[in-house]
Protein backbone atom coordinates (compact mmCIF):
# COMPACT_ATOMS: atom_id res chain seq x y z
CA UNK A 1 0.00 0.00 0.00
CA UNK A 2 3.26 2.59 1.14
CA UNK A 3 4.60 1.96 -2.78
CA UNK A 4 1.40 2.55 -4.31
CA UNK A 5 1.06 5.86 -2.34
CA UNK A 6 4.75 6.92 -2.56
CA UNK A 7 4.45 5.76 -6.56
CA UNK A 8 1.18 8.44 -6.64
CA UNK A 9 2.97 11.33 -5.00
CA UNK A 10 6.13 10.61 -7.83
CA UNK A 11 3.38 10.48 -10.72
CA UNK A 12 1.77 13.93 -9.46
CA UNK A 13 5.16 15.27 -8.90
CA UNK A 14 6.33 14.25 -11.98
CA UNK A 15 3.52 15.44 -14.21
CA UNK A 16 3.70 19.08 -12.01
CA UNK A 17 7.06 19.40 -13.39
CA UNK A 18 6.86 18.34 -17.00
CA UNK A 19 3.83 20.72 -17.55
CA UNK A 20 4.81 24.00 -15.29
CA UNK A 21 2.74 25.72 -17.63
CA UNK A 22 -0.79 23.48 -16.83
CA UNK A 23 -0.23 23.65 -13.77
CA UNK A 24 0.37 27.39 -13.05
CA UNK A 25 -2.54 27.63 -15.31
CA UNK A 26 -5.01 25.37 -12.83
CA UNK A 27 -3.45 27.68 -9.98
CA UNK A 28 -4.75 31.09 -12.05
CA UNK A 29 -8.20 29.30 -12.35
CA UNK A 30 -8.45 28.22 -8.56
CA UNK A 31 -7.62 31.90 -7.61
CA UNK A 32 -9.88 33.46 -9.99
CA UNK A 33 -12.31 31.14 -8.70
CA UNK A 34 -12.14 32.27 -5.36
CA UNK A 35 -11.87 36.11 -5.94
CA UNK A 36 -15.39 35.58 -8.20
CA UNK A 37 -16.90 33.66 -5.05
CA UNK A 38 -15.84 36.10 -2.20
CA UNK A 39 -16.90 38.99 -4.19
CA UNK A 40 -20.24 36.98 -4.37
CA UNK A 41 -20.21 36.40 -0.91
CA UNK A 42 -19.73 40.26 -0.16
CA UNK A 43 -22.61 41.73 -2.22
CA UNK A 44 -24.75 38.04 -0.77
CA UNK A 45 -23.77 39.96 3.01
CA UNK A 46 -25.03 43.43 1.46
CA UNK A 47 -28.25 42.19 -0.17
CA UNK A 48 -29.33 41.66 3.91
CA UNK A 49 -31.54 44.57 2.76
CA UNK A 50 -34.14 43.77 0.51
CA UNK A 51 -34.75 47.04 -0.99
CA UNK A 52 -33.02 47.93 -4.36
CA UNK A 53 -32.61 51.72 -3.45
CA UNK A 54 -30.91 51.10 -0.85
CA UNK A 55 -28.66 48.68 -2.17
CA UNK A 56 -28.09 50.77 -5.09
CA UNK A 57 -26.98 53.64 -2.63
CA UNK A 58 -24.72 51.51 -1.00
CA UNK A 59 -23.00 50.41 -4.27
CA UNK A 60 -23.17 53.93 -5.73
CA UNK A 61 -19.72 53.81 -7.13
CA UNK A 62 -20.36 49.92 -7.94
CA UNK A 63 -19.14 49.46 -11.57
CA UNK A 64 -18.86 46.72 -14.59
CA UNK A 65 -16.22 44.66 -13.70
CA UNK A 66 -16.56 44.94 -9.77
CA UNK A 67 -17.79 40.99 -9.61
CA UNK A 68 -16.77 40.07 -13.05
CA UNK A 69 -13.31 41.33 -13.01
CA UNK A 70 -10.94 41.17 -16.04
CA UNK A 71 -9.50 37.86 -15.00
CA UNK A 72 -13.11 36.31 -13.91
CA UNK A 73 -14.22 37.60 -17.05
CA UNK A 74 -11.46 36.07 -19.11
CA UNK A 75 -12.24 32.68 -17.14
CA UNK A 76 -15.84 32.85 -18.04
CA UNK A 77 -15.62 33.95 -21.80
CA UNK A 78 -13.49 30.55 -22.01
CA UNK A 79 -16.05 28.87 -20.09
CA UNK A 80 -19.32 29.98 -22.48
CA UNK A 81 -17.05 29.61 -25.92
CA UNK A 82 -15.85 26.33 -24.93
CA UNK A 83 -20.07 25.26 -24.22
CA UNK A 84 -21.15 26.75 -27.47
CA UNK A 85 -18.31 24.92 -29.52
CA UNK A 86 -19.68 21.82 -27.72
CA UNK A 87 -22.01 19.33 -29.29
CA UNK A 88 -25.24 21.08 -27.00
CA UNK A 89 -24.40 24.16 -29.19
CA UNK A 90 -27.65 24.25 -31.05
CA UNK A 91 -29.68 23.28 -28.00
CA UNK A 92 -28.27 26.32 -26.37
CA UNK A 93 -28.76 29.18 -29.49
CA UNK A 94 -32.21 27.99 -29.52
CA UNK A 95 -33.34 28.71 -25.64
CA UNK A 96 -31.32 32.30 -26.07
CA UNK A 97 -32.99 32.81 -29.34
CA UNK A 98 -36.40 31.60 -28.44
CA UNK A 99 -36.17 34.12 -24.95
CA UNK A 100 -34.05 37.12 -26.58
CA UNK A 101 -35.17 38.71 -29.48
CA UNK A 102 -32.53 41.28 -31.24
CA UNK A 103 -33.20 44.33 -29.34
CA UNK A 104 -29.81 45.36 -27.91
CA UNK A 105 -30.07 47.77 -24.46
CA UNK A 106 -28.15 49.19 -22.70
CA UNK A 107 -27.03 48.04 -19.40
CA UNK A 108 -25.50 48.99 -16.21
CA UNK A 109 -24.45 48.45 -13.04
CA UNK A 110 -27.37 48.69 -10.23
CA UNK A 111 -30.40 49.19 -13.39
CA UNK A 112 -33.27 46.90 -12.77
CA UNK A 113 -33.74 44.06 -14.90
CA UNK A 114 -35.03 45.91 -18.23
CA UNK A 115 -38.53 45.04 -18.21
CA UNK A 116 -39.15 44.54 -21.92
CA UNK A 117 -36.55 42.27 -21.64
CA UNK A 118 -38.02 38.43 -21.31
CA UNK A 119 -36.77 36.23 -19.10
CA UNK A 120 -34.10 34.10 -21.33
CA UNK A 121 -32.97 30.76 -19.52
CA UNK A 122 -30.36 29.96 -19.09
CA UNK A 123 -29.19 26.59 -21.00
CA UNK A 124 -29.06 23.80 -18.44
CA UNK A 125 -25.40 22.59 -20.08
CA UNK A 126 -24.48 26.36 -19.79
CA UNK A 127 -25.13 26.54 -16.18
CA UNK A 128 -23.70 22.83 -15.04
CA UNK A 129 -20.43 24.64 -16.25
CA UNK A 130 -20.07 27.90 -14.17
CA UNK A 131 -19.90 28.15 -10.69
CA UNK A 132 -22.58 27.79 -8.51
CA UNK A 133 -24.43 30.58 -7.40
CA UNK A 134 -26.18 31.81 -3.76
CA UNK A 135 -30.15 31.38 -4.20
CA UNK A 136 -30.07 35.34 -3.95
CA UNK A 137 -28.36 35.53 -7.62
CA UNK A 138 -28.91 34.09 -10.91
CA UNK A 139 -27.09 34.30 -14.39
CA UNK A 140 -29.12 35.50 -17.24
CA UNK A 141 -28.18 36.85 -20.84
CA UNK A 142 -29.32 40.08 -22.22
CA UNK A 143 -28.28 40.04 -25.45
CA UNK A 144 -24.56 38.74 -25.87
CA UNK A 145 -24.12 40.09 -22.14
CA UNK A 146 -24.07 37.34 -19.40
CA UNK A 147 -25.94 39.23 -16.73
CA UNK A 148 -25.72 38.69 -12.88
CA UNK A 149 -28.91 39.01 -11.40
CA UNK A 150 -30.09 40.11 -8.09
CA UNK A 151 -32.81 37.73 -7.69
CA UNK A 152 -34.95 39.59 -5.07
CA UNK A 153 -34.41 43.07 -6.00
CA UNK A 154 -34.03 42.36 -9.87
CA UNK A 155 -31.21 43.98 -10.03
CA UNK A 156 -28.36 43.88 -12.14
CA UNK A 157 -25.13 43.08 -10.05
CA UNK A 158 -22.78 43.25 -12.63
CA UNK A 159 -22.02 41.42 -16.41
CA UNK A 160 -19.82 40.66 -18.82
CA UNK A 161 -20.16 42.49 -22.38
CA UNK A 162 -19.82 40.15 -25.51
CA UNK A 163 -19.19 37.46 -23.29
CA UNK A 164 -21.89 35.19 -25.71
CA UNK A 165 -20.72 34.36 -28.99
CA UNK A 166 -22.59 35.85 -31.75
CA UNK A 167 -26.31 33.54 -32.74
CA UNK A 168 -25.93 32.51 -36.54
Amino acid sequence: MRLLSGLAICVCAVSALANPAQSRQASDGVRTSTVFADRVRAYVKLQKDPNAARIAAARRDARQGDVFTPEVAVQFRTIVRKAFRGPDARNMRRTIQEGDPATLSMLHVNDVYPEEMPRTTMPPTLLRDLPALPMELAYRIIGRALVLLDIKTDMIVDFIPDAIPPLR
